[in-house]
């Protein structure tokens, strides 16, 4: 009995100390890579097990539960798992060797992906953290300077209206046809300002044709292919916010009220006129000026707004196995520099992965954007007068809005001059079927709709403005009135893929074959009221209902079927081959050209690749050569659907008393029309050296022709010439990029370097020409500068009797023109072609520096030649009765013949034509960004359960360096609303502004 009891007892001591000693315990520690970088997301599982236990945090630490004898598994995509036994102790640090080289890195191409060593077309790579650096709301903006070939150029800091004109590769057509680039958002069409930067994992630029051939009629002006962010395996929850406030960059500087009326009096009198201003005027306005001078300060007056922005994004991972999803939110908020204008954004985005097996994965995706956007109803004319207002005009006249400048006053404007709202709602979903029947086939199918609507509220109130004896100055807004149009889009996107995917020995096999249906219909309604009784309840029932009253609408609507296929063939990874080839059929044209073929063929040797360059492979990791041939289509033509056709204008004729609808056709057709097709044809070079240095270099040759024109014919025919394919243009350029890392034990440096320049050239326009002054003219580059090449001034009498006629009565001191024809007069076939308004040597310059929680980044950006014009009373002195600016004040006089502006004249018509006098070099470099920042130590984290965090200060446009007009932004000529893109001339526009702000990136 004895002997059982003992054996009792010593079998549950033993069962109590094998349950103790296989008791878990915490296991944590850190993971780096070979070269001592932290790596986050690395996920960490028990090798028994399938399913992951944790992943390492933004600082690689991590930590879980396990038992002696255990065997962890470590992974992550691009590095060797390692495999690790649980021993005694409770630290195990582990490091991950790289089994991904940067040339096996996967690259988003057109409906699917490929080795970025592979690639035989012409490819720039955004990643997410070069776009997080910026505080910008409009992505197009942020993608400045980043990508040689890519010209993004912004006029405007504009709250909600900063966004940037992309060129990829120069201008492909005029004539109003767009030369924008095909935007494409995980697969599907979109808008790239409707995206927040906080969402994207990378964007891939496509920008040759061998690239882009496979989106066929849309990709004539490239493509630019965003990726969003999708979950990761562990659980995460991230918080990235800033908050700031903008100034802006420049503004015209005006002189006081005496400066004004001593040049206003010197003009006059050299138009050989009476004084303007007598002494008695003068000292009546320093009276007044005296008792109260910030009622004569316009521009502290206007720039009243606090400019402040804040934007703040919240995103969570999880993952249960089968279903990963990826919720956030963001909000974004803009302040403008004046009052009452604004910006402000919602975005609610879910990305979700659900992979019920290996053979089947789905991906539903759904979005929901709300932009609003608030400006003044005449903010043009605030910005217009901002450095034009006479500065001897008050604000207020006894505490009533002064008379302005012909009742133009933009302080009232601001005050109580109405407004311009707008609000954007967009939902896109995105529902993607993806099955892989066999290890080498995968089927893809995907419905994707969009739905936009855009309502726009703009009411504008009449303001009296009073004289200086109290009596009424009108109003330069004769009525009060309101406008609402409703507007709504609905895009359907459906798309099918197969691709097989084989190797057999060396031979590397890819075939894709797709298909797709987009579909586009638009709905516009506008209503109209004026003469409201109550100028504060903003409705169209509150306006007259009378015979001014208007009302409208329309349906637009375009259908695209296409075919498209690409076969690549890779021999050892050394011989590399590729064709694309797309069959679209569009409803824009009529039937019988309605289908376009669009072919693209690259090649590629990597002679890294080579036996022979063995002994150097340490050295060169990759050297590659590149050519490609394609052609792309633009049906993207004209500003009507359908350019074809001859539409019927509708309206209304009064007879007998009586009111009756009417049709007419204005315009005659052309059922010939068919699409505007590029032909590109490239050389590229890939070099790679020592694992740190890499170089790409492009060479191209790009034509388009067919471009939509409008040529001359007869006034008999009574109705306006139709379109027709006759324009041709020539675009040639070259593009380079380097990128340098190195690490110097804790401190890491990075330098990159992009550089491109591109020759423009109109071909054929049949000998004809289009516009006056921004001129589209063979032989020249689009939106080339028209007018009188200036020979300095007139600088006695004697000149002007020698010289040829020119306008108006000429003074010494007045500009002369060269007489090209040699007639002794100016006419306007004395001009000539004087400027190029296509930015030519287009570059970004990328700093990064790290010492271990510390970092700095600069990024400088430019343009290194480009023509840019203002003129009228934007830089001309005493035009339209304008301010003074104190650069102004060089001005020509007998004392000062070589001044920098020509005599004073109030009415001189010789010295305002268009001419190199007044155009200047828009060229500049500018400090786009500057961000200095600290990631906080994760031992001191962990007390608060924060897994990273990252504090940084940021500034944006801290200085510009430029030779163009003082107080206005090179960049001004752009305009991506005008029908050219390029504006010329004026500088009434939101400048572009400073931005200064505090951030915080979190992970938990």
């Amino acid at each position: 009995m004895k002997k059982q009891v003992h054996l009792l007892l010593f079998c549950l001591l033993f069962q109590t100390g094998l349950a103790f000693a296989q008791q878990p315990k915490k296991i944590s520690g850190k993971i780096t890579s070979a070269e001592g970088e932290t790596l986050e997301s690395v996920s960490i599982r028990l090798k028994s097990s399938n399913n992951a236990i944790t992943a390492s945090d933004a600082n690689g630490h991590y930590e879980v539960e396990a038992t002696e004898g255990d065997v962890l598994l470590f992974s992550l995509l691009g590095y060797q798992d390692a495999e690790e036994i649980v021993g005694s102790s409770s630290t195990l640090n582990v490091v991950l060797q790289s089994n991904l080289s940067e040339l096996d890195e996967v690259v988003v191409v057109g409906f699917g992906t490929q080795k970025k060593g592979n690639l035989t077309g012409s490819v720039s790579i955004i990643e997410s953290g070069q776009l997080e650096r910026r505080p910008n709301v409009s992505t197009s903006a942020a993608l400045q300077g980043l990508a040689p070939g890519v010209t993004v150029t912004t006029q405007t800091g504009s709250p909600g209206g900063d966004g940037g004109q992309i060129r990829i590769r120069g201008i492909s057509s005029f004539g109003g046809s767009d030369s924008s680039p095909l935007v494409i958002i995980d697969g599907v069409a979109g808008t790239i300002d409707n995206i927040d930067y906080n969402l994207i994992e990378n964007i891939t630029v496509l920008k040759d044709a061998a690239s882009a051939a496979i989106y066929g009629s849309r990709a004539a002006n490239g493509v630019i292919l965003i990726t969003t962010k999708r979950a990761k395996d562990r659980l995460a929850v991230d918080y990235k916010g800033y908050t700031g406030f903008q100034s802006p960059t420049a503004i015209p500087e005006v002189t006081d009220g005496f400066t004004y009326m001593d040049v206003f009096n010197k003009a006059s009198l050299n138009d050989g006129n009476d004084t303007l201003y007598f002494e008695r005027d003068i000292e009546d306005f320093r009276r007044l000026y005296e008792t109260d001078p910030k009622n004569f300060d316009w521009q502290d007056a206007i720039l009243q707004g606090s400019g402040f922005t804040q934007n703040h994004f919240i995103s969570l991972n999880a993952n249960s196995g089968i279903i990963r999803v990826a919720p956030s939110f963001s909000y974004v908020t803009q302040d403008a520099v004046i009052k009452n204008t604004g910006f402000e954004r919602y975005t609610l985005r879910n990305n979700m992965d659900i992979t019920p097996s290996e053979k089947f994965n789905i991906k539903f995706d759904i979005s929901l954007t709300n932009r609003n956007r608030k400006q003044i109803a005449n903010e043009g004319t605030v910005w217009n007068y901002l450095g034009r207002m006479p500065t001897i005009i008050p604000i207020r006249r006894n505490g009533l809005w002064s008379e302005g400048w012909v009742s133009n006053n933009p302080v009232a404007f601001i005050e109580d001059g109405g407004n311009r709202t707008s609000n954007n709602i967009e939902l896109f979903g995105n529902l993607t079927l993806n099955y892989q029947p066999a290890p080498w086939l995968n089927l893809v199918g995907t419905v994707a709709p969009r739905y936009v609507t855009q309502n726009v509220h703009n009411f504008i109130t009449r303001i009296e403005t009073y004289n200086e004896d109290g009596s009424s100055a009108g109003s330069a807004n004769p009525t009060t009135e309101l406008t609402e149009t409703a507007s709504r889009f609905l895009y359907d996107n459906y798309f099918f893929t197969a691709t097989a995917d084989k190797n057999i020995g060396d031979h590397d096999f890819k075939v894709m074959l797709g298909t797709s249906r987009e579909a586009y219909n638009e709905k516009y309604l506008m209503g109209y009221r004026r003469d409201f009784i109550y100028d504060t309840y903003e409705v169209l029932d509150a306006g007259a209902d009378d015979e001014t009253r208007q009302n409208g609408g329309n349906i637009q609507e375009w259908l695209l079927i296409s075919a498209f296929g690409r076969f690549n063939y890779a021999f050892k990874n050394r011989y590399l081959f590729e064709a694309n080839l797309r069959y679209d059929g569009s409803s824009r044209f009529a039937p019988a050209h309605q289908w376009a073929m669009f072919p693209s063929f690259s090649a590629g040797w990597t002679i890294s690749e080579e036996s022979f360059m063995e002994p150097l492979r340490s050295t060169i990791n990759q050297l590659k050569i590149r050519g490609s041939w394609g052609k792309l289509g633009n049906q993207n033509i004209g500003s009507s659907y359908y350019p074809f056709a001859s539409e019927l204008a509708t309206g209304s004729i009064s007879m007998g008393g009586g009111t009756f609808p009417i049709l007419t056709q204005n315009d005659l057709a052309n059922p010939d029309l068919k699409w505007e097709a590029t032909t590109m044809s490239g050389l590229g070079l890939d070099l790679m050296l020592f694992n740190k240095l890499s170089v790409n270099f492009d060479w191209y040759s790009k034509t388009t022709d067919d471009i939509l024109m409008r040529l001359y014919v007869s006034q008999l025919y009574g109705m306006n010439a139709p379109f027709q394919n006759v324009g041709k243009v020539s675009n040639k350029g070259w593009e380079i990029a380097a990128r340098y890392d190195e690490n110097f034990g804790d401190f890491k440096v990075g330098v990159g370097f992009n550089l491109s320049d591109v020759k423009n050239k109109i071909l054929n326009m049949r000998s004809s020409t289009m516009g006056t002054f921004l001129r589209q003219q063979e032989g020249y580059p689009i939106n080339s500068i028209f007018g009188y090449i200036a020979e300095g001034y007139y600088q006695t009498q004697e000149e002007i009797d020698n010289g040829p006629s020119q306008f108006g009565t000429l003074q010494p001191g007045d500009i002369r023109y060269r007489d090209i024809t040699g007639d002794g007069r100016l006419s306007d076939d004395d001009k000539v072609i004087i400027g190029s308004t296509i930015p030519r040597y287009t570059y970004g310059i990328n700093l990064d520096l790290g010492y271990k929680g510390f970092k700095l980044n600069a990024f400088l950006q430019g343009v290194g030649k480009v023509d840019g014009y203002l003129d009228s009373h934007y830089v001309i002195p005493t035009v339209n009765v304008s301010s003074i600016k104190p650069w102004q004040l060089d001005y020509w006089t007998t004392e000062n013949p070589n001044a920098t502006l020509p005599r004073l004249s109030i009415a001189s018509t010789n010295n305002i034509q268009n001419s190199t006098f007044w155009m200047r070099s828009a060229a500049y470099m500018r400090l786009k960004n500057l961000q200095f920042g600290y990631e906080i130590p994760s031992n001191f984290l962990s007390k608060f359960k924060i897994n990273g965090a990252f504090l940084y200060i940021n500034g944006q446009n801290l200085f510009t360096r430029t030779n163009f007009y003082e107080g206005y932004d090179p960049e001004i000529n752009y305009n991506a609303g005008a029908s050219e893109g390029v504006s010329l001339g004026g500088g009434a526009y939101y400048p572009q502004v400073k931005v200064y702000t505090f951030g915080i990136d979190l992970k938990f």
